[in-house]
């Protein structure tokens, strides 16, 4: 491995040692899911979050070339790592999707930046429905 590449990864040490239970959380729903012993509203909710990842224009895959991401950080994301990743929390994507006690990455973003983008999903309390706002700002309704 690179030392770029460890270095990158060094750096999420310390911001994930204060959530390191949504971390475990995550992982542990991850695997769960992946054995079939989730339940129904929860699988439903963690495949929903990763069907918005996979087209957010924060993505590693998608903000190297993002347009929005460009406007929002007035650069292009670059990173050695091979994983599918959030650029603004750094979460491995299959697992902050999985942490149903997490609210989706941008949040880590606002609270360095003190910008106010909104947030593509937000923490999930069961069945209940919550508006959450898409990425043109139009109040978008769905479980989580």
């Amino acid at each position: 491995m690179e030392w770029s590449k460890i270095y990158e990864y060094a750096k999420l040490v310390p911001r994930g040692i204060p959530n390191i239970s949504k971390i475990v959380s995550g992982i542990v729903s991850n695997v769960e899911l992946k054995y079939g012993f989730l339940k129904e509203d929860e699988r439903l909710e963690i495949i929903r979050r990763r069907i918005i990842c996979e087209g957010c224009p924060f993505n590693n895959r998608n903000a190297a070339s993002s347009e929005e991401y460009l406007e929002v950080t007035k650069g292009h994301y670059d990173s050695k790592r091979e994983d599918f990743h959030c650029s603004f929390c750094g979460c491995p994507i299959e697992i902050r999707t999985a942490s149903l006690q997490s609210n989706c990455g941008i949040e880590y973003w606002n609270s360095i930046s003190k910008n106010t983008l909104p947030l593509k999903w937000k923490k999930y309390n069961g069945k209940e429905i919550q508006d959450t706002e898409d990425s043109s700002g139009e109040s978008v309704e769905h479980s989580g």
